[in-house]
C-alpha cells in the first residue's frame, strides 16, 4: 500500500514506533532488521531510491565522523585494532559506533515516511489524536514561518552585498558585527509579522471557545488498521528474535 493513501495518524503511529525502537534496541542485528523493515516501507510505500539518496546524501560526512570518533574515544572493552603497540580501536568501541550510525540511519530514513503527506493532514492527525490545537496551530505557524523567513534573510544578505558588505574577507569582530546587521531586521519583520498576525487571530476569536471544528474529518479504513497491524506485527517478531 502506497504511504501516500495511509491515514496520516498511521504515519505518525509508524514515524514513532520506528524511531522509539531504534533507541530501545542495543543489539546491530536487531538495528539492521529494523533498518531493513524502515527502508521496505519506504519502497513499496512509493518512495524512491533516487529521493532516498538525496536525502542521506548530505549525512555521509556526518555518519563517517562519528563512526570515527565513537571508534577513537571510547576505549573500553579488548584491543581490535593495535598499531605499534598502541590500541587504537577496541571492540567495546566498534560495536558503539555502528550502533550510533545504525540509529541515526534509521531515524533519518522513518522521517522520510512523513514526506508523503501534506501538512494539513499531519496536522488534522494531532487535531484528531487530542493535541490542543493552540500547539497544533503553533506548528502550522512555525512551518509556515520558516520559509519566510529564510527569503527575508536572504534579500537582507544580498542587499548588504550590493553596499560592498563582503564577508569572507572580513575579520571575525567584523564579521560578528555584519551579522548583527543581518539578523536585527528579520527579527525585526518577524515581530511585526507576529504582531499583525495576533491582531487577525483576536479579530477572528481565536480562542474562543474550548474545542473547534474543522472543514475536514479523517477517517481510519481497514486497510489503515490492517497495514498498522501487519507492522506491529514484524516489530514483535523482530523484538522476540532478535
Amino acid at each position: 500500500m502506497k504511504l501516500a493513501g495511509l491515514d496520516p495518524r498511521i504515519k505518525l503511529f509508524l514515524l514513532v514506533g520506528i524511531s522509539a525502537a531504534a533507541l530501545f534496541f542495543s543489539r546491530p542485528a536487531a538495528l539492521l532488521a529494523l533498518l531493513c523493515l524502515t527502508a521496505f516501507v519506504l519502497l513499496s510505500g512509493g518512495v524512491g531510491p533516487v529521493v532516498i539518496w538525496k536525502k542521506l546524501r548530505g549525512l555521509f560526512a556526518l555518519i563517517v565522523s562519528l563512526f570515527i570518533v565513537q571508534c577513537l574515544f571510547n576505549r573500553s572493552g579488548e584491543p581490535a585494532l593495535v598499531l605499534a603497540g598502541v590500541v587504537i580501536v577496541t571492540d567495546a568501541g566498534l560495536d558503539g559506533a555502528v550502533l550510533v550510525n545504525l540509529r541515526l540511519l534509521i531515524i533519518v530514513l522513518s522521517a522520510l515516511i512523513v514526506l508523503s503527506g501534506e501538512l494539513r493532514d499531519y496536522l488534522l492527525a494531532l487535531t484528531a489524536i487530542r493535541v490542543p490545537y493552540e500547539i497544533v496551530f503553533m506548528v502550522l505557524v512555525a512551518f509556515r514561518f520558516l520559509p519566510v523567513l529564510r527569503e527575508e534573510a536572504q534579500d537582507v544578505f544580498a542587499a548588504a552585498q550590493m553596499r560592498g558588505l563582503q564577508i569572507k574577507k572580513t575579520g571575525l569582530k567584523k564579521k560578528a558585527g555584519a551579522y548583527v546587521s543581518i539578523v536585527l531586521p528579520v527579527l525585526a519583520g518577524a515581530i511585526r509579522r507576529t504582531e499583525q498576525m495576533s491582531i487577525a487571530m483576536e479579530a477572528r476569536g481565536f480562542r474562543a471557545f474550548p474545542r473547534r471544528t474543522n472543514m475536514r474529518s479523517l477517517r481510519l479504513r481497514a486497510a489503515d488498521l490492517v497495514y498498522a497491524a501487519v507492522f506491529c506485527a514484524v516489530m514483535a517478531v523482530i523484538i522476540v528474535v532478535l
